[in-house]
């Protein structure tokens, strides 16, 4: 993975797919959303195995663990880094946040939510 991206966080598109008529999601809560990731080890918690995360910026109304996620990666915003807080990374987070939402709100990157890929 790392040999064909770079660590660090990043900004796109993700949608949380449904399993059924049973699925604990809204329809309010399956349509493609912004999202950060961040991909690597995130040195803060030490962690020692490679992960991508992904964090969708919506505010759920249930729990979507084990269902199936799909994501477009469309931009690079920073390299992962460690912190010396909590609080530290918390900002930096926030800050990742507006800064995928302002990269997103640019006309060339809005196809990308309709996109096939979603569908």
């Amino acid at each position: 993975m790392t040999s064909v991206a770079q660590t660090g966080v990043y900004y796109g598109y993700a949608q949380i797919i449904p399993t059924g008529p049973d699925s604990p999601l809204s329809p309010q809560d399956i349509t493609v959303f912004p999202m950060v990731m961040s991909l690597g080890k995130n040195p803060f918690y030490k962690n020692e195995r490679l992960t991508a995360e992904i964090h969708l910026l919506h505010e759920f109304q249930s729990d979507f663990y084990g269902l199936e996620m799909r994501a477009v990666v469309l931009g690079y915003i920073r390299p992962e880094l460690d912190y010396v807080s909590r609080e530290a990374l918390i900002d930096d987070i926030n800050t990742d946040k507006a800064v995928a939402l302002n990269s997103l709100d640019r006309v060339a990157y809005q196809p990308f939510a309709s996109h096939q890929h979603f569908k």
